[in-house]
């Protein structure tokens, strides 16, 4: 339903005409790097054409690199692949530097790569390419590439790369490299430009009109900072570029006031009408929106563009408890195919427990925040795929539950490198997904880190799959006694398709839970860490696949009560929490 129906006055705000951007929307690409032999790739395929059904082709474009397949790969496909390091199929890599190897339960469903290319959606690129000719009768191509920012620079080393893709080889095998071309670029300088003139090899290519060309440029760390294409973009379009992180924190009192970002007309003139929604915030809390004069709106306002054109907006956000808020901006005009939707997120900082998503996509953080809801625990959700963790959520959350469902990389390097300084700081961590140790540990992963898994998590990997679905708590424990759980079908995500054998690294660590009645010990245990005294809780399964509340909020409850030495007054047995203190060394 429009939201324009609430419009109070039609008040036209002024767009920056004659100010210059400081940065264009990105455009992402997904390199897929597969084999016409591969059993497994037809499910990066399958997933990478939601992407696509999700975005149109200035937001996301993907290009498929065939390796040992005959007419279908080249020797340029083949280089290509080495220069990522990949020796397995499927591997898709997502703006240089997001990898994705193998397929798991939701690759098909697209929920990686969606993640992946969603976290990337808002990000600000300092440059603009523009294909202005391709001719695919000779394999000329012209492409001018502008620089909008006016403190970064494309250096020697960084390249420009040029391909032919050619679509529908066969119902199954679409948008194949049919060339390869790389030269360097450097450029600096709000405003100036680098114009290329190239000339692409056809000698591959088998259907000409099925044929388009793609350009990115890549700096030499292998990050892709820009792409187009010659594929079919939206007439009218509207984009957003957000300089700072969407996860933003500040205090629970007074008003906070956000930073500004451009709203970037990217098509043919137009009107727009914007909005800030509220989707989720504590009862009391007051959110309103300013343009970059300074004026304030609660409901629906527009604004004209015309083609490059821009206008800024921030949120004002009043709490008037801990919590969080999830908002979106809302840009709509009758000529858009849909809305474009612009999400944040504000967490007060001093929320008790901070949920970090990091579940590759899906909506498994819902089965903690009812239970933190239930038990009256302010919380705060921190997306990991908008944002990584910062110095200052070091500082202000002190016990983090950390979700990472069936995602891949479990944890990367720099979420290692965080929990590494959080531990370290004496703080407390409940971590949960399987496949964590897998990933950790298992010489078949690509981002192993033992140290990490045996030194931070205290825990040894035994083996990835025990196929049992049934745990139960090891007596006497303070987290484990006297819990059963299954982790299959109830109400539970019913996901788990590797529920893992951990044990205790040292002495350090203890179990919690265990595979009772198989040759399989313990799928959790906890740990003390450090001289400051950190505290962890790790499930080598999904915590959200428990498979009803009770068993869940047991389990949740119980480790809570020993991370944080939490005392239960009257009431815990009934399941009424009101009633929690907290004893402090």
């Amino acid at each position: 339903m429009k939201r324009l129906l609430v419009v109070l006055a039609v008040l036209l705000v002024p767009a920056a005409a004659l100010a210059q951007l400081t940065a264009y929307p990105k455009t992402s690409l997904a390199e897929d790097f597969t084999a016409t032999w591969c059993g497994y790739c037809p499910d990066a395929y399958a997933g990478l054409e939601v992407v696509h059904s999700n975005y149109d082709y200035s937001e996301f474009l993907s290009a498929r690199f065939y390796a040992t397949s005959g007419d279908y790969g080249t020797t340029e496909t083949d280089a290509r692949m080495g220069y990522y390091g990949f020796s397995s199929y499927p591997s898709v890599v997502i703006n240089g530097t997001e990898r994705f190897v193998g397929v798991g339960p939701t690759t098909a469903s697209g929920a990686p790569y969606m993640a992946a290319v969603a976290g990337a959606y808002l990000d600000p690129s300092p440059i603009q390419i523009a294909i202005d000719s391709f001719s695919i009768a000779t394999g000329a191509i012209s492409v001018t590439v502008t620089m909008h920012s006016p403190t970064d620079s494309l250096v020697t080393g960084d390249s420009i790369v040029f391909l032919i893709l050619e679509d529908n080889l066969t119902a199954e095998h679409t948008r194949a490299v049919r060339d390869v071309l790389i030269t360097g670029i450097t450029l600096s300088g709000q405003g100036n430009t680098a114009v290329f003139n190239e000339n692409l090899d056809l000698t591959y290519v088998g259907n000409p009109a099925q044929c388009h060309a793609l350009v990115f440029v890549q700096r030499q760390d292998q990050e892709v900072v820009q792409a187009t294409s010659t594929y079919p973009i939206p007439t009218y379009k509207a984009r957003a570029t957000v300089p700072f992180s969407p996860m933003q924190m500040g205090p629970s009192t007074g008003t906070y006031v956000g930073e500004l970002f451009p709203i970037v007309n990217v098509g043919l003139a137009d009107t727009f009408s914007i909005n800030l929604v509220v989707d989720e915030a504590p009862a009391g809390w007051v959110l309103t929106y300013s343009d970059e004069a300074g004026t304030t709106y609660t409901g629906p306002t527009n604004f004209s563009l015309g083609t490059g054109e821009f206008a800024q907006w921030r949120a004002n956000i009043t709490p008037t408890t801990g919590g969080y808020a999830r908002y979106h901006f809302e840009v709509d005009s009758p000529n858009l195919a849909s809305p474009l939707v612009v999400n944040f997120r504000y967490i007060t900082d001093n929320v008790e427990v901070l949920v970090v998503d990091d579940d590759g996509g899906e909506s498994f953080e819902s089965y903690f925040t009812a239970a933190l809801r239930g038990a009256g625990r302010s919380y705060g959700v921190w997306d990991l795929a908008s944002a990584k963790l910062t110095t200052e959520a070091l500082q202000a959350y002190h016990l983090l539950v950390w979700n990472v469902g069936w995602s891949f990389p479990s944890l990367d390097a720099e979420d290692r490198a965080f929990l590494i300084q959080y531990l370290d700081d004496g703080n407390k961590l409940f971590i949960t997904g399987q496949d964590v140790g897998w990933d950790l540990a298992d010489p078949a992963s690509d981002n192993t880190d033992l140290p990490f898994y045996h030194n931070y998590l205290h825990a040894d990997y035994i083996i990835d799959d025990t196929n049992v679905l049934t745990l139960y708590g090891v007596a006497g424990d303070p987290v484990g006694d006297g819990l059963v759980l299954s982790i299959s079908g109830g109400d539970g995500a019913n996901n788990q398709d590797y529920p893992s054998e951990i044990s205790a690294y040292d002495s350090n660590a203890t179990g919690i839970l265990d595979y009772n009645g198989t040759t399989y010990e313990f799928g959790a245990i906890r740990a003390v860490h450090g001289a400051a005294g950190a505290r962890i809780v790790y499930l080598a399964f999904g915590f959200e696949a428990i498979n009803n509340p009770t068993a869940r909020g047991g389990l949740m409850l119980a480790s809570w009560k020993w991370l944080l030495d939490v005392m239960f007054a009257d009431g815990f047995e009934t399941g009424d929490l009101s009633a929690w203190s907290s004893a402090v060394p």
